[in-house]
This record gives C-alpha cells, sequence and structure tokens, in this order.
C-alpha cells in the first residue's frame, strides 16, 4: 500500500510541475495598457505609465509589430502621451506587439492630442 502512494504522489508531481511552469509563463501574454511617457529611439525602448496604478515599464522593441492609429508604423510614429497597449512577448520586458493610439478606448482624446 505505501508503494502505491508513493507511486501515486510520484505521478501527481510530475503532472502537477509542468503545468505550473505553463500558467507561470502565460503572465507575459497579456498586455500592459497604459499612456506613453518616454521613448528612446536609440535604445528602441518605450516607456509606458498604466493610467489608474500609476505603474511604470519600460519595454524593449526590436521586432515588435508595432500599428499607430490603427495603420502599421514604427517606434519614430508613436509621440508622448499616447495610449498604448503593449503585448510582452516570450522574454519579459520585451514587446511582441505595439498597439498605440490618440484616442482612449471609448472615443476619449488623450491631452496630449488635444
Amino acid at each position: 500500500m505505501k508503494t502505491f502512494i508513493s507511486y501515486s504522489l510520484a505521478l501527481a508531481l510530475v503532472l502537477l510541475i509542468p503545468s505550473l511552469a505553463l500558467a507561470k509563463g502565460n503572465k507575459g501574454d497579456r498586455p500592459f495598457h497604459g499612456k506613453v511617457t518616454a521613448i528612446d529611439a536609440n535604445a528602441s525602448t518605450i516607456t509606458v505609465t498604466q493610467h489608474k496604478t500609476g505603474e511604470q515599464k519600460t519595454f524593449k522593441t526590436a521586432g515588435a509589430n508595432i500599428t499607430v492609429d490603427g495603420m502599421s508604423g514604427k517606434l519614430a510614429d508613436i509621440n508622448i502621451g499616447m495610449h498604448a497597449k503593449v503585448t510582452v512577448g516570450s522574454i519579459p520586458d520585451t514587446a511582441s506587439a505595439i498597439e498605440a493610439s490618440t484616442h482612449k478606448k471609448g472615443g476619449k482624446k488623450n491631452k496630449a492630442s488635444t
């Protein structure tokens, strides 16, 4: 009976550990929304500050798919004050996609665009 319990626990751990690793890895798939507060063209980075929490993150943009107001663009097309949705890639702090717009959701204009 002890052998059966030992094997059962071992099997449970073998099945559980990869599931935990996959669940942890999915955090990068969540987009980071906020206002563009800095752009460094030389370092290919963008800094975005969340509206509600004030949390600020800087992302590397090399290789990111960038759209500005719904059209294909590049980092130089993004202006400070725009609203941005940054999708994090498989590498932390590296953007896989950036959607920048002069308007926030709901049709409200950002202060920088008025």
